[in-house]
C-alpha cells in the first residue's frame, strides 16, 4: 500500500497494516492512502500569473521605497545644516578646545596654594 502526504512525500508500507496511525517524518501530518483525496493540484497558469502580479507588486514598492530614501537623505542634509546654524559658536559663549589625548588638562605643577 502506498501512502502520501499533503507535502507530496510517497511511502510504501507493507500490506493493510493501519495507515491511519502513521504520520509524514517530513512534516509531521497524517499520511493517507494515495487514493483518498489530497490538497487539491493548482493550475500552473494561475501559479504564474500569481507570481507575476507579486513582483510587479514588489518591482513598484522598490521603487517608492529608493524615493523616499532618497528625499529622506536630502532632509536629513537639511537638517544637519540648519543644527550647524543654530549650534554653531556663539559670541557670548567660551571656546571648547578639545582634548588631543582624550585625558583632562592638567595644571601647572608651579601653582602657588591659595590657603
Amino acid at each position: 500500500m502506498i501512502l502520501a502526504c499533503v507535502c507530496g512525500r510517497r511511502y510504501r508500507i507493507p500490506g493493510d497494516a493501519e495507515s491511519k496511525r502513521r504520520t509524514c517524518p517530513q512534516c509531521g501530518e497524517v499520511l493517507q492512502p494515495e487514493g483518498e483525496a489530497l490538497a487539491p493540484a493548482m493550475n500552473v497558469n494561475v501559479m504564474i500569473e500569481q507570481m507575476r502580479v507579486l513582483r510587479d507588486e514588489l518591482v513598484a514598492r522598490d521603487r517608492q521605497l529608493r524615493r523616499v530614501q532618497a528625499e529622506s537623505t536630502v532632509l536629513k542634509a537639511e537638517l544637519d545644516q540648519l543644527r550647524a546654524r543654530v549650534d554653531g559658536p556663539r559670541a557670548d559663549a567660551p571656546p571648547v578646545l578639545p582634548s588631543v589625548t582624550g585625558t583632562p588638562l592638567q595644571m601647572p605643577s608651579d601653582r602657588v596654594s591659595l590657603s
